[in-house]
């Protein structure tokens, strides 16, 4: 066995890709990850990227002053044990 053999049976993403180099946001099963991990295999580059993601959305914010949320959003959960997050966020803004 390989060594990411065994751990590519508990992450579907990992085992349901064949190609799993290249960043495709968009990818089949994009919604599939392990996020940051945990334990001995957290991220070690988990706070900088809270960190990054909190800067992009200061800049948004300060650049996109009249941005609200549109109308109908429902607030649907994504299903997870161990994560929590909307299946989807409409947002408006003035151009």
């Amino acid at each position: 066995m390989r060594p990411l053999e065994s751990y590519n049976l508990f992450d579907p993403a990992v085992a349901e890709d064949p190609d799993p180099d290249p960043f495709d946001i968009e990818r089949s099963n994009a919604r599939d990850h392990l996020s940051f991990g945990m334990g001995i295999h957290y991220c070690v580059g988990a706070a900088l990227a809270r960190e990054e993601a909190a800067i992009a959305f200061e800049t948004l914010l300060d650049r996109l002053p009249g941005l609200r949320l549109a109308p109908d959003n429902d607030f649907r959960h994504q299903r997870s044990m161990l994560l929590r997050g909307l299946e989807r966020l409409d947002l408006e803004f003035d151009v």
